[in-house]
């Protein structure tokens, strides 16, 4: 299934180094398989008494369907709510699957509201509503639990989605649905493209600025909206008006970055050689969720592990429905130690607690590894194949990153999709280098063109760097990214977390570089993994021929000195896939051949071994 949505064509100035990048959207690939929106999955209710006004969709005719949208913008043409009690089968039997459950698991069961816009097709647009039939007479309801007429308020609901460029409002009217006040939920970039709910999730919407000084009324009505053109879909059960927490801040938006350097990004996974890596600080946005105005709210950061780090940010006063952003400047350095070093992030209040820890609290975990450097948390929510507007055009996408030290990179690692489609597909690895003479980037090096496996399904493929090593020095800039050569099927790279703005770059068919906006970091990793332990090739040359292979591969070597010689390859796991010890060989020309028809296809490494001198070559098996 394809979309196609219009590029947005803005000219920035790019955050990265000056230069200057056309903004991008991303491509209606078929979309991928599931990733998770980091939402809180319990309610906040109090205690008995403290759900005001509770419907679970057991009669239909509650709620009223409307194409009152049509005039919107877009345009309603088809796909409006339906009262179900499962999953419609055009979901959950698509192929390839996106774990899609056969039922909303919400407290209730039963009934829930839906609209697919997904069944709705690539021509339809939804502005659909779904609206409560009577009004709600909240001001007796809230007398007769014993409560302000003025009573703070939540609306609270359970959903499943799956997000794609839908948007998703709520809306209260305290005066019959003359007026109405709307709240977007599900935005991005807290849910990102091609993400899945939980199931269920719980949305909490603080909606007491409907009444102003005001007081509740006798007809209050209750709205839900979906505008979207071929996206997924958005469920909802259990919709109840809720008095409000007094003290409750929720924390979304959380991000990580690096103190200094040209670009203060995020990095999830430090190589072992960077060790002036600046270590990173941390940030969240904060949204005042209950009643009362907080005098103070602050980020703390807990990295028990990291060197005891715990460290509190500067607190900022947070009013009634207010947002902020909080942060914490003091870095944490990330250990020498190979390992992982989980982080917990709190929005802590100023003189009182929060009444709901579960939605003021998340984690992340960064990692200094022996090989790898990366920007990405490891998370695959989504993936990218193209841009809107250019459909089976080349494609060339990748985070900028920094170099702090020394590093010789022998790979690039790229994860896929588990799309079924992706198999016998074409993808390679670039990176290029930042010349701030000219101000743009310019190539370094290239893996070889890559025809992906089953195997390689929703995992990293690791692609030596053509040539051997590439050394970087410390204030290098480099852009990491990865590939296709276009055509009716192409790729799809994998995406994770959000991230800033301007630092996820591509080249789009002969399209000049431009910046994906609102990105998700790329999943696509440098590393400097040794593929030999002793590289001499004084006493003798080498050469693999042809390769690509595809039934034989022949291995010619001189030795200038009688020599003790070995042949081994191996898969990019390391695992010995064939081995010929030709013991004792005289000096001059000799040759070997290799079944690759044996081997499935892929990249391999041929050692070597003359002496205990180790030369390595790559060998491409195509199938």
């Amino acid at each position: 299934m394809k979309k196609v949505y219009l590029l947005t064509g803005a000219l920035a100035v790019g955050f990265a180094v000056n230069a200057q990048y056309n903004q991008a959207s991303y491509a209606s690939t078929p979309r991928n398989m599931p990733g998770y929106a980091n939402k809180k999955v319990s309610s906040i209710e109090k205690a008995e008494g403290d759900v005001i006004w509770l419907n679970d969709f057991t009669t239909a005719s509650d709620w009223t369907i409307s194409n009152a949208g049509a005039a919107g913008v877009p345009p309603h043409t088809a796909g409006d709510w339906a009262i179900v009690n499962a999953m419609p089968t055009s979901l959950t039997d698509q192929i390839p699957t996106y774990g899609f459950p056969g039922a909303m698991l919400s407290t209730s069961g039963g009934n829930f509201a839906l609209v697919n816009s997904d069944a709705a097709g690539g021509s339809a647009t939804q502005n659909a509503y779904l609206t409560t039939a009577a009004g709600i007479d909240l001001a007796t309801l809230l007398s007769t639990n014993g409560s302000a007429a003025n009573a703070p308020m939540y609306l609270e609901f359970t959903e499943i989605f799956r997000h794609y460029y839908d948007e998703n409002y709520v809306s209260i009217s305290n005066d019959g649905g003359a007026t109405w006040v709307e709240f977007q939920v599900n935005a991005a970039p807290e849910v990102p493209v091609n993400t899945n709910s939980g199931n269920p999730d719980i949305e909490v919407v603080n909606i007491t600025s409907v009444i102003g000084a005001g007081n509740w009324g006798s007809d209050v009505r209750i709205r839900f909206r979906y505008q979207g053109a071929w996206d997924w879909f958005w469920g909802i059960d259990d919709v109840k008006l809720v008095e409000a927490w007094d003290n409750d801040v929720k924390i979304t938006n959380y991000f990580q970055e690096t103190p200094v350097g040209t670009q203060e990004l995020d990095y999830y996974i430090v190589n072992q050689s960077q060790t002036s890596f600046p270590g990173v600080t941390f940030g969240a946005k904060v949204t005042n969720n209950g009643s009362l105005a907080q005098a103070g709210v602050a980020l703390n950061a807990d990295a028990p592990s990291a060197g005891s780090y715990n460290e509190t940010g500067t607190a900022v006063a947070l009013p009634f429905g207010a947002s902020d952003s909080v942060s914490i400047t003091v870095p944490m350095m990330v250990p020498a130690t190979i390992g992982d070093y989980p982080v917990a992030l709190t929005a802590e209040l100023t003189g009182v607690s929060d009444s709901d820890a579960s939605n003021s609290s998340s984690s992340m975990s960064i990692r200094r590894d022996q090989w790898l450097y990366s920007r990405d948390d490891n998370n695959r929510i989504s993936a990218i194949s193209g841009v809107v507007g250019a459909d089976g055009a080349a494609l060339k996408v990748g985070n900028v990153m920094e170099i702090f030290d020394d590093m010789d990179i022998t790979f690039i690692q790229i994860r896929l999709t588990g799309t079924a489609s992706n198999e016998g597909l074409e993808m390679f690895g670039e990176i290029q280098k930042y010349n701030p003479g000219t101000d743009a980037y310019e190539f370094l090096c290239e893996t070889s063109p890559y025809i992906i496996q089953s195997t390689d399904l929703d995992e990293f493929v690791t692609l030596p760097i053509d040539g051997g090593a590439v050394s970087v020095v410390p204030g290098d800039i480099l852009l990491v990214m990865a590939g296709h050569n276009g055509g009716n099927d192409v790729p799809g790279f994998g995406l994770a977390q959000a991230t800033e703005e301007q630092t996820v770059l591509l080249y789009s068919g002969a399209d000049d570089i431009s910046y994906l906006g609102t990105p998700n970091a790329v999943m696509v990793r440098i590393s400097d993994q040794t593929l030999s332990v002793n590289e001499n090739e004084a006493d003798f040359s080498v050469n693999v021929f042809p390769n690509p292979a595809v039934n034989e591969a022949k291995v010619s070597f001189e030795l200038t000195n009688t020599s003790d010689v070995t042949v081994t390859v191996t898969d990019l796991a390391g695992k010995v896939v064939y081995t010929n010890n030709l013991g004792n060989t005289t000096a001059g020309k000799h040759s070997i051949e290799i079944n690759t028809a044996a081997l499935a296809g892929g990249i391999y490494t041929v050692n070597f071994n003359a002496n205990n001198a180790i030369v390595t070559k790559k060998l491409v098996v195509k199938k």
